[in-house]
C-alpha cells in the first residue's frame, strides 16, 4: 500500500513539473516575440528619425534657396548656422610628432583552458587562482 502511494505522489510531482515547464516554454515564447517586436519598432524608429531629418534638410534647403539666413514664425525660429570645421587626418604617419602621442600597451590574456585543466588535474598549486563550484541548475530535455 505504502509502495502504491509512493508510485501515485511520484506520478502527481511529475505532471506538476511536466505542467510547469509547459508554463516556462510559454513565457520563452513570449520572450521571443518581445524580441522580434521589439526589432521591428526599432525599425519602425529609425524609419521615423531618417523622415524626421530628411525634412529638416529640406527646411534647410528653402531657407539657403530663398536666401534667408533667420525666419521666425509664433512658434519656432529657423536659423541657417555656419557649418563647423571639423579635423580629417589624411595620414598620421605625416604629422609632426608635436601633434601625435606614440604609447605601448602591454596586455595579459589568461590561458583560462590550460589553467582550469591544471587546476582540475591537481598537478599544482597555482597562486593566484581556484576553482569554485556554482550553484545547481535544471537540465530539461
Amino acid at each position: 500500500m505504502i509502495a502504491d502511494t509512493l508510485e501515485g505522489l511520484e506520478g502527481m510531482l511529475g505532471d506538476k513539473l511536466d505542467a510547469t515547464m509547459s508554463v516556462a516554454r510559454d513565457f520563452l515564447g513570449n520572450v521571443e516575440k518581445c524580441d522580434s517586436e521589439a526589432k521591428r519598432l526599432a525599425e519602425r524608429k529609425k524609419m521615423w528619425t531618417n523622415q524626421a531629418e530628411l525634412l529638416k534638410k529640406y527646411i534647410l534647403d528653402c531657407m539657403v534657396a530663398a536666401g534667408g539666413k533667420s525666419v521666425k514664425t509664433a512658434t519656432n525660429t529657423f536659423s541657417v548656422r555656419k557649418g563647423s570645421q571639423r579635423l580629417i587626418i589624411d595620414d598620421e604617419d605625416q604629422l609632426p610628432d608635436a601633434y601625435v602621442i606614440s604609447s605601448t600597451k602591454i596586455v595579459n590574456e589568461v590561458k583560462s583552458d590550460e589553467l582550469k585543466k591544471a587546476l582540475i588535474a591537481g598537478t599544482e598549486e597555482i597562486k593566484g587562482a581556484h576553482l569554485e563550484t556554482g550553484p545547481q541548475s535544471l537540465a530539461v530535455r
